[in-house]
């Protein structure tokens, strides 16, 4: 079994640079393993967002849209799971997932269809 925090091509980067303490089961870390500098996260995001040209939002936002959209495309719930990293699905479906019903899908689809009709969008 492979030690925890960080996934196995990131560990086989790194190789013997790879160091993470056992009881660090970290959802992002740096290059070899360790926790991130958050200052150093926070400009790499921003960065990222700039060059995106999306609207800047937190970090934690952006977990919450993830956690959404996956509920708007139909993921089964322990697969947002999965993609979120967390341990109790009780995370995912009752802080991370806002419930989108088919009477939501449809509004967004008409939204959609209005931004995209070139006299308006």
């Amino acid at each position: 079994m492979p030690p925890p925090g960080g996934n196995a091509a990131e560990r086989k980067i790194a190789g013997e640079h790879w160091s993470q303490l056992p009881d660090h089961d970290l959802i992002f870390s740096s290059q070899h393993g360790g926790m991130i500098d958050p200052v150093g996260f926070s400009r790499t995001f921003d960065r990222l967002v700039k060059r995106a040209g999306v609207r800047r939002i937190t970090v934690r936002l952006a977990r919450h849209t993830c956690g959404t959209l996956l509920a708007f495309l139909k993921v089964h719930p322990k697969v947002a799971q999965a993609i979120l990293r967390h341990s109790q699905i009780s995370m995912t479906m009752d802080v991370y997932t806002h419930v989108v019903g088919d009477s939501e899908r449809e509004a967004v689809g008409m939204l959609a269809e209005l931004l995209e009709d070139p006299l308006i969008g």
